[in-house]
C-alpha cells in the first residue's frame, strides 16, 4: 500500500485554491495509481490560510474529484492548522495502514521543514519520500514572505527541535 499525503496550503475567502495548492493537486494527480494507492489530505482552518466555513482539505478533495480521482481513494481529511499538525494528526491513520511508502506532497520551498517535522514525529521515517510541488508560478510578492518564513522556521526547528 502506498499513501499520497498532500499538505495544506492557502485558499481564498471563497474556497478557491491558491497557486500553491493547485500545484500540490497537480503533483498528487501525477503520482496517483489506481492500485494500492490512497490519499490523505491535510488542512483545516487558520487566518493564514483558510477562513471559510469548510476545511482546506475539503477544497483539495473537490479539486481531486473534479480531475477524476475516485472518492474511494481519498482516505481521510485531516483538519490540521500547521505543518506539525499535518504530521501528528495524520500519524494514527498512517500507522494503522502501515504503508510501504508515504509520498508527502508539499511546495518546493517547504520541503526541508516538512522533512525535519516528519522525521521527528515518525519513527519509521524511511518510508517517507518528499515530493516537491513547484512554486514557480507563485507571485513573488506572495512567495518572498513565505521563503523568509521558511528560513526562520527551519532555523527554529534546528535550534529548538520539533515541538508537538
Amino acid at each position: 500500500m502506498r499513501i499520497i499525503l498532500v499538505l495544506g496550503s492557502p485558499n481564498s475567502n471563497d474556497g478557491v485554491l491558491s497557486e500553491m495548492a493547485e500545484s500540490r493537486v497537480k503533483v498528487c494527480l501525477s503520482l496517483y495509481e489506481k492500485e494500492n494507492t490512497c490519499i490523505i489530505l491535510t488542512g483545516g482552518y487558520g487566518t493564514h490560510f483558510n477562513v471559510t466555513e469548510k476545511p482546506h482539505a475539503f477544497y483539495l478533495k473537490e479539486a481531486l474529484l473534479k480531475n477524476g480521482i475516485p472518492e474511494s481513494a481519498i482516505l481521510s481529511l485531516v483538519e490540521s492548522r500547521h505543518s506539525v499538525e499535518d504530521a501528528t494528526e495524520s500519524k494514527s491513520i498512517i500507522e494503522e495502514i502501515n504503508p510501504e511508502e508515504v509520498l508527502v506532497v508539499t511546495s518546493d520551498y517547504h520541503l526541508q521543514r516538512a522533512k525535519i517535522i516528519f522525521s521527528a514525529v515518525f519513527s519509521q521515517s524511511e518510508i517517507f519520500k518528499f515530493i516537491p510541488a513547484s512554486s514557480e508560478k507563485v507571485d513573488s510578492k506572495i512567495l518572498r514572505p513565505l521563503l523568509d518564513h521558511e528560513k526562520t522556521a527551519v532555523k527554529d526547528l534546528i535550534e529548538n527541535g520539533v515541538r508537538f
